[in-house]
């Protein structure tokens, strides 16, 4: 038998090993429910046309899978610069905007100066910020879920240094942020602001051009809406070039494989073609917020590619969804948010088959 030396570690002292900033928290997670319409979380329902798949696939075929992608994608990160208009020294691409986030706060948050947030918003914010140590600072939208500019003015006179993330388009409201309401808190908050415009592509403010006027802003993007790229886990980041710099010091080495990079790369150059989903899509999220205000139901103004609604009948409104083949996400959980459900934009097929099922529930 073999022989052991000392104490031998038992599962509950290893436990006890994690930090209390992870162990207390619930997991991020999504209930998958097998349905054939799936509007829960806000893809883009158009896939890629098949040849640019194929033209995917040679490159893979014949690229070298032994040897490591670039260590700095340079072609990449000029190909991003080019397409939101800064320098590809400005740009930081990752695994996903998440990625992104997580560099960001390990760059910027301290234990001693929390993340202030603008609930309800996305919930892997608060993950990240209690996960690292620094924990959260809540401010609310107002009761119309518009982003309250004087609160974050006032939280901002509280903790100067903190980061401050702004989803905008918000992710699960759809509220947006105009030029001015950022540019208020640009120049009132001494702290970094980090926007993350995940949804940029549907609507709202693009705020990448005021990088230039503001050192302190550091905006997020992803492949995954606009772009069709969810299970590709492509995102990237822009700042000043001075700050992106530094902020590069943490980011992990190697952090992209060669397929996500060359995928990235292609989707740059054949975005006319994608774009025509969007356009499409920003169509059919206007025709389906003039069916739901005929809906007795309250649904919220959105700039992003899903829509959100509140009605008493929540739970029975989406359990009926389901009966019916349709998934839509409940955020009831979200501060703020009881009796709300989230309903991502499909194609005009997917919707049609949600307005006659929400239809039916309401015998309309």
């Amino acid at each position: 038998m073999p022989k052991h030396y000392g104490n031998i570690m038992n599962l509950n002292d290893a436990l006890a090993l994690i930090n209390t900033s992870v162990s207390n928290r619930n997991a991020y997670h999504l209930e998958p429910l097998d349905v054939p319409v799936k509007l829960n979380q806000n893809e883009n329902p158009f896939d890629w046309p098949r040849s640019i798949k194929e033209e995917v696939g040679k490159f893979c075929m014949e690229r070298p899978w032994n040897r490591y992608p670039h260590f700095i994608p340079e072609q990449l990160k000029k190909m991003l610069g080019e397409y939101v208009g800064v320098s590809g020294d400005a740009i930081i691409a990752g695994n996903g905007s998440n990625e992104m986030l997580l560099v960001l706060l390990l760059a910027l948050a301290k234990k001693e100066e929390p993340v202030i947030l603008c609930q309800p918003t996305f919930t892997v914010y608060r993950l990240l910020a209690e996960g690292i140590g620094s924990g959260s600072e809540t401010v609310y939208l107002d009761d119309q879920f518009q982003f309250a500019i004087e609160a974050i003015g006032k939280a901002s006179e509280k903790l100067p240094r903190s980061p401050l993330i702004l989803c905008t388009p918000n992710n699960p409201t759809g509220t947006a942020l105009s030029e001015q309401e950022l540019r208020t808190i640009l120049e009132k908050h001494n702290g970094f602001v980090i926007a993350d415009q995940a949804y940029i592509e549907f609507g709202g403010f693009n705020a990448i051009p005021l990088i230039k006027d503001y050192p302190n802003l550091i905006v997020t993007r992803t492949f995954s809406k606009a772009f069709a790229g969810a299970g590709l886990r492509m995102g990237y980041m822009a700042g000043s070039e001075a700050v992106i710099r530094e902020i590069n010091k943490i980011k992990l080495p190697y952090n992209i494989n060669f397929f996500s990079e060359h995928v990235a790369r292609t989707a740059l150059e054949h975005r006319a073609e994608l774009a025509e989903g969007i356009s499409l899509l920003i169509q059919e999220r206007d025709a389906m917020q003039e069916f739901l205000a005929t809906l007795p139901v309250t649904a919220y103004p959105s700039a992003a590619n899903f829509i959100m609604i509140r009605t008493k009948q929540k739970q029975e409104l989406f359990d009926a969804l389901v009966a019916d083949g349709i998934l839509i996400r409940d955020v009831s959980s979200y501060p703020k948010l009881e009796n709300c459900l989230r309903i991502s934009i499909g194609t005009p097929e997917e919707n049609g088959m949600l307005k006659a099922s929400m239809r039916k529930f309401f015998n309309q």
